[in-house]
């Protein structure tokens, strides 16, 4: 049976790389323009990274746990988005 879960997260991790890739572009374009970074996409971004880390975990054998929507799909606090954000010299001032 985990041979089809593995079918299916290859094929969400396949879709979800494209979706990443999208929020860079966004991302990237909103800063050229002159405009911070999106805070929604900052936060769905962050969540969209953990959540390709358990596909990949799932994928590798490194957990039986089935992500997301088998289980609850990751949620990144705020905070953690600032302190993973900053450079260590930003932290030492």
């Amino acid at each position: 049976m985990r041979f089809l879960y593995v079918i299916l997260f290859y094929v969400i991790f396949s879709f979800t790389d494209i979706v990443l890739a999208l929020i860079a572009l966004v991302q990237c374009v909103a800063v050229l323009l002159g405009y911070e970074p999106l805070a929604s996409l900052k936060s769905f971004g962050a969540s969209l990274g953990v959540y390709l880390k358990q596909i990949s975990e799932f994928l590798s054998f490194n957990s039986d746990e089935k992500p997301y929507p088998f289980s609850d799909w990751p949620v990144v606090i705020p905070e953690e988005l600032e302190t993973q954000s900053s450079s260590p010299s930003e932290k030492a001032d």
